[in-house]
């Protein structure tokens, strides 16, 4: 008898461990993601639920027993939920693949051909792109990858063409200057024509002469500053602009520049040199009214290396103003 009672007090914890541990659930673990494959920069929701767990890590984070959060991996990562009760825990897992590789950037070029009209002509826009989805341009919406198209502008005006991709977005600009024609010389009759010789040489002779006398300027690279020298040249140009036979011509000044650099970027240096110029002839005396400007940007540019001023081709030279007779002068 008594050795029965010993046998079953050793039986009794046995039972009872294994009664616990009968009634002690088996937790459980699930885990999705929105998106198993993303480009990189994109966001994920990783959500997961578990049951009958005491502790649940994500990745190592202690989390709540259901939830979600967004994440922007960087690389391929692997997620994982660990549900955990006493020694029992279940896991679930899943990857996201970050496509790391980079789109190529889009490209754009758009040109105005002739750069330049009286009212009412035509000027012809001609663009190419590489690596873009859609392509608009201003005045004309969206249009080709490559192509042309016509415009007709009432002022002068800048066209701005747009390319987007899935590398990004490129620009590029084209300017058309519209000039105001010189107005005609209304007909004069029998007594108002001069006796002797005809004078249709007299414009010709006051141009050359203004050239001679208003000579072109440089800038240096990416500067829209006067030099020394170039004051000067403004200096003689001004006197001889308001002696009394020439206080009737007017004149064009013309911004250039050297090819590098964004052909918008460069209509604007060329803005901001022609109106420099401008600026330092008024100050001297010279009738604002007299003097118009316009850009051409790079549109004129010939050098294809650094050089002296005075060498053509050379982009020294193409950072210069020109000087345009108009009309005017005439004795």
């Amino acid at each position: 008898m008594k050795l029965k009672i010993e046998k079953l007090a050793l039986l009794i914890p046995i039972i009872v461990t294994v009664s616990l541990a009968a009634g002690c659930p088996q937790p459980s673990a699930k885990l999705k993601v929105s998106r198993n494959e993303v480009k990189q920069g994109d966001p994920v929701t990783v959500s997961w639920e578990t049951k009958n767990a005491k502790t649940i890590e994500l990745n190592g984070e202690k989390v709540q027993a259901i939830g979600a959060k967004t994440v922007t991996p960087s690389q391929t990562t692997n997620f994982e939920v660990v549900a955990k009760r006493g020694k029992k825990d279940a896991r679930d897992r899943a990857t996201v693949n970050v496509n790391t590789v980079t789109a190529p950037a889009p490209a754009m070029t758009l040109r105005a051909e002739p750069s330049a009209v009286e009212p009412g002509q035509n000027a012809t826009l001609r663009w190419s792109t590489n690596n873009a989805r859609t392509v608009n341009i201003s005045g004309l919406g969206e249009v080709p990858a490559s192509g042309e198209g016509t415009v007709s502008p009432r002022t002068s005006t800048t066209y701005t063409g747009t390319a987007v991709g899935d590398g990004g977005t490129a620009t590029a600009s084209a300017r058309v200057t519209v000039t105001e024609p010189p107005p005609a010389e209304p007909p004069r009759s029998n007594a108002e024509r001069p006796r002797g010789n005809p004078q249709p040489e007299a414009i010709p002779a006051i141009a050359a002469q203004f050239t001679r006398a208003v000579a072109a300027i440089f800038f240096e690279y990416d500067k829209a500053e006067l030099q020394p020298a170039e004051q000067e040249k403004l200096r003689r140009a001004a006197e001889w602009l308001q002696q009394d036979t020439h206080r009737t011509i007017t004149f064009r000044i013309e911004g250039n520049c050297d090819p590098r650099g964004t052909a918008e970027y460069n209509l604007g240096l060329g803005d901001r040199r022609a109106r420099a110029a401008k600026s330092f002839l008024t100050d001297l005396g010279v009738d604002a009214g007299r003097i118009e400007t316009v850009s051409y940007g790079l549109e004129k540019a010939m050098g294809r290396e650094e050089g002296s001023s005075r060498i053509v081709p050379s982009w020294a030279h193409d950072r210069r103003d020109d000087f345009i007779y108009l009309r005017g002068g005439e004795r």
